[in-house]
């Protein structure tokens, strides 16, 4: 999706997912919008990760071998934020089709 600075009715049932650094944090889904610039987000909750990490001595303390394979189920909270979409929003969020979430063993 391009990244817009105002609003549009086909966001609406995308999801903010927040990326810090190597990290991916979901925030949750947009259900509406107020004005030009603000969308509406349901916050999503992750599950535990449901694989089975496999790490190996090295690094720092360990290496994680399936860094990559790890499983969230994600629930809405019920709870709704205002977010203001501008450019310092596209420096840490990213609006996608499907909620992510991934945590780095490695870094």
């Amino acid at each position: 999706m391009e990244k817009q600075l105002k609003v549009s009715a086909e966001m609406i049932g995308k999801f903010v997912n927040r990326y810090l650094y190597t990290d991916i944090q979901q925030v949750g889904q947009i259900v509406g919008t107020k004005g030009k610039t603000t969308i509406i987000i349901e916050l999503y909750e992750a599950s535990e990760n449901k694989s089975k990490m496999e790490f190996i001595p090295g690094g720092f303390s360990a290496i994680c071998l399936n860094n990559h394979s790890q499983d969230y189920d994600f629930t809405a909270t019920g709870k709704m934020i205002e977010m203001r979409i501008g450019k310092a929003f596209y420096k840490q969020y990213e609006i996608e089709q499907k909620p992510y979430k991934h945590y780095d063993y490695n870094f």
